[in-house]
């Protein structure tokens, strides 16, 4: 049996995330990351048969060359995973591979389908099957019961395609022990193509946890992983960070998880484990501001941390309150001057047009954008996603103003009119504090001191392009 992953072209050249929540543009982040899920999925199927591993964001590909390169291989499976923002272009490309290879069963995965259930499938011609949940024990089983009968049995799971109807497997319980999940098949990937803006070295991301217990209105992390926290071993995070170091000389790494200090003990496990070893890596990730202390800061630092993403919204209190973000403005200027005081960079992320949102809080978040002391921030519009508190109040209110899925991007043009700001108003605040905050000459003079090759300058270049195209 051939199994083939894609991270597929788009029809506009457009490069995007497609990992978990994130489901965004490239640019918006200046960097392209390695697709983890679609490898490790690659990682199971290796028991099944011969296995491929396609990436266009990194390849120097035309949509039409990687079309002729699917179909030479002719796989028995194709898998990929949509996201909001590309599905067009993802279901697009699915399809064309469908009427040039009729016997190739389409798999998709990953947020767009565990949102959307049956509808994921109704609204897009390109896929036979689709995994909604945790994606890893449903594709083995599909791979075991496929190879074993030669058709696609009834799963926990998966949606599939019958005639013209469309079923349902019931859902599948999260994995409990993250550790039964097999490491990603780094070596299908060209691990050198993926590379951080700021140093230009090499990195990929390694799972750390999965689970958040807050209810965030806007927030999809609850539905796909559950409310639960959920780690991985230290010494199974360890091994897997210990392998990319030896096998494949990467020493940078983004910690995916949702909130690093939830559980401080087994962070702070982490990252004695990470000193004890020795392992001179550099490490970024993501937490609440309302989780952090001094002890645990300094241990990240000590430990490699180089960046930490902290989930800010709004400086409006009854818009945070709005959100159910459980936290005060208070807490996000101590963790900022927490993480200055320590000297650990900060990244925060906004979120214009959440309900609450009028002229003056949005001018007022600007300038806090600006103010507190960040040195990196990304902005998005609120987008009211389905099966979110937000998305179900949006439809209800009549909020909404998308009429395709691949307009639901955080990084786009705003689809929801909350009534005390329009769309309009949400674009341009975002693109004013993207202006304020990155064209201070401050900001730029800091920035081009650390810059070191001509990739370093045409990615930061490529940000910029982005930023100012926003409308």
């Amino acid at each position: 049996m051939k199994i083939m992953f894609v991270n597929p072209p788009t029809i506009d050249d457009q490069k995007y995330i497609r990992e978990g929540r994130c489901m965004q543009s490239v640019n918006s982040w200046a960097a392209i990351w390695p697709p983890l899920t679609l490898a490790i999925l690659a990682s199971i199927a290796k028991k099944y048969g011969e296995v491929h591993l396609i990436d266009w964001n990194v390849e120097d590909m035309s949509l039409d060359a990687m079309v002729r390169e699917v179909v030479a291989v002719e796989p028995d499976i194709l898998v990929s995973c949509p996201t909001f923002p590309s599905i067009d272009s993802d279901a697009f490309f699915s399809k064309t591979i469908k009427e040039k290879c009729p016997r190739t069963i389409t798999v998709g995965f990953g947020m767009f389908f565990t949102l959307l259930q049956e509808a994921s499938l109704r609204d897009t011609e390109g896929y036979d099957i689709a995994i909604y949940g945790e994606p890893e024990v449903t594709f083995e089983e599909f791979l075991s019961t496929y190879a074993a009968s030669g058709k696609i049995q009834p799963l926990q799971g998966l949606i599939w395609r019958e005639g013209e109807e469309i079923k349902k497997g019931d859902p599948r319980p999260l994995i409990q022990d993250l550790d039964t999940i097999p490491n990603a098949a780094r070596d299908l990937f060209k691990n050198e193509r993926y590379k951080l803006p700021n140093n230009g070295h090499p990195f990929t991301l390694v799972n750390v946890a999965r689970g958040c217990p807050y209810p965030c209105t806007f927030c999809t992390a609850t539905v796909y992983y559950g409310r639960k926290l959920r780690h991985h071993s230290v010494a199974y995070i360890m091994d897997e960070i210990e392998h990319c170091v030896q096998d494949y000389g990467i020493r940078d790494f983004l910690f995916w998880e949702e909130v690093f200090t939830l559980d401080k003990p087994f962070g702070m496990a982490l990252c004695d484990e990470i000193l004890k070893r020795k392992l001179n890596i550099s490490w970024m990730t993501t937490t609440r501001a309302d989780l952090v202390d001094e002890e645990i800061i300094k241990k990240m630092k000590a430990a490699g941390c180089i960046l930490l993403g902290l989930g800010i919204e709004s400086c409006s209190q009854e818009i945070l309150d709005n959100a159910k973000k459980s936290e005060t403005v208070e807490q996000i200027v101590r963790a900022v001057n927490l993480c200055k005081k320590i000297k650990l960079p900060t990244m925060g992320h906004f979120i214009f047009g959440l309900p609450g949102e009028t002229e003056e809080t949005a001018q007022k978040t600007i300038k806090y954008i600006v103010s507190l002391g960040l040195d990196y921030m990304q902005c998005y519009c609120a987008v009211p996603i389905p099966r979110t508190p937000l998305g179900e109040m949006a439809l209800e209110k009549g909020w909404v103003t998308a009429k395709r899925w691949s307009q639901y991007d955080y990084g786009g043009s705003s689809v929801m009119n909350i009534g005390t700001v329009s769309p309009e108003d949400v674009n341009r605040y975002r693109q004013i504090a993207f202006r304020k905050f990155y064209l201070r000459p401050k900001f730029i003079l800091k920035q081009l001191t650390t810059v070191t090759s001509l990739r370093q300058f045409m990615q930061a270049a490529n940000f910029l392009k982005w930023m100012k195209s926003k409308p």
